[in-house]
């Protein structure tokens, strides 16, 4: 069953079923409720039929937002912690002039059951709907935090490992770290924008008294946005410092081989020449042919070997 946090004689007060007198009311609907989202939803007001949609087939959306004549309804999303291809649990909200519904139908919610009990214990429901609305996405947006601190030791650990290791192979690494980046970047953007429209003057559900509270979140909410788009260029500098490592690190190999190979032509050359075997070829018959045309390979190559290092330090 649903729950249900209202007002009544100046007490906040908790109940599983509707109370019977309220001016200000919060409705939580948890994932054993799906069955009872359009009768909580209908009895509050005449919903638009796209808002019971977007509450029961949120799975895998990008964070959204509908504005109707009594009421908006928006849904907020976080990206599982460790597994970018996991499915996105969803947080859903319909805001009105005296209420407020919370869905989250994937599974239980901390953000949700933290701030019911801290409205509940401190009698809060007096500050307004929009009060609770803020202690909801003031817990949303410390979680997204903590998934971008994450994000960000994540990026530090794999930055330490380049400067220690640049020759070890970190692609898998770097690219699953930049497809969580993409993934929590691909939901901050439309997060930041639904928490900017809240923090708007023109923003009929939200009091005066209680707007600098959104405009708290909203500083934090473009803390975390400009936190995960630093992580985002930084690891697209990352690749292209790795991958420039790497290129050195062939490039010196291919040094190394191309001097080994033109150290080898000379000798090559002269034991091709003598194994040609003419007849009129006078070093066949010399008595010191064999030691000239070895000492012949050295010298030529020593020569080639302090030619190369000469012009390499010159260079």
């Amino acid at each position: 069953m649903p729950r249900f946090l209202y007002r009544q004689n100046q007490k906040t007060l908790q109940s599983d079923t509707w109370p019977q007198e309220s001016d200000t009311l919060w409705v939580d609907l948890g994932p054993e409720d799906k069955d009872s989202v359009q009768e909580v939803v209908r009895h509050l007001y005449q919903a638009h039929p796209k808002v019971i949609e977007r509450l029961l087939e949120g799975h895998n959306h990008r964070p959204n937002l509908l504005v109707e004549d009594d009421a908006v309804s928006f849904m907020l999303a976080l990206i599982p912690a460790h597994d970018a291809d996991g499915p996105l649990r969803h947080l859903s909200f319909i805001v009105g002039q005296h209420f407020l519904v919370t869905a989250h139908l994937d599974d239980p919610s901390k953000v949700v059951d933290g701030a019911f009990e801290y409205v509940l214990k401190n009698h809060l429901m007096d500050e307004g709907v929009d009060f609770a609305l803020y202690q909801l996405l003031d817990r949303h947006v410390v979680e997204l935090r903590l998934l971008a601190n994450d994000l960000d030791r994540q990026f530090e650990d794999l930055h330490r490992r380049l400067l220690t290791h640049p020759y070890a192979n970190m692609s898998p690494d770097i690219l699953a770290l930049r497809k969580r980046a993409m993934a929590a970047k691909h939901i901050l953007d439309p997060e930041g924008a639904i928490i900017e429209l809240l923090n708007s003057k023109g923003f009929p559900y939200v009091s005066k008294k209680n707007h600098p509270y959104f405009q708290d979140v909203s500083f934090l909410m473009d803390e975390v946005v400009a936190e995960v788009q630093a992580i985002r260029d930084g690891l697209a500098e990352m690749v292209e410092a790795y991958t420039s490592l790497q290129s050195n690190e062939i490039n010196k190999v291919m040094w190394f081989l191309t001097i080994i190979s033109t150290l080898a032509l000379p000798a090559t050359t002269i034991a091709s020449i003598y194994g040609m075997n003419f007849i009129n070829m006078h070093e066949l018959h010399w008595r010191y042919g064999y030691d000239y045309s070895l000492v012949m390979m050295v010298f030529i190559s020593i020569v080639l070997l302090l030619w190369v290092r000469i012009h390499r330090r010159r260079g």
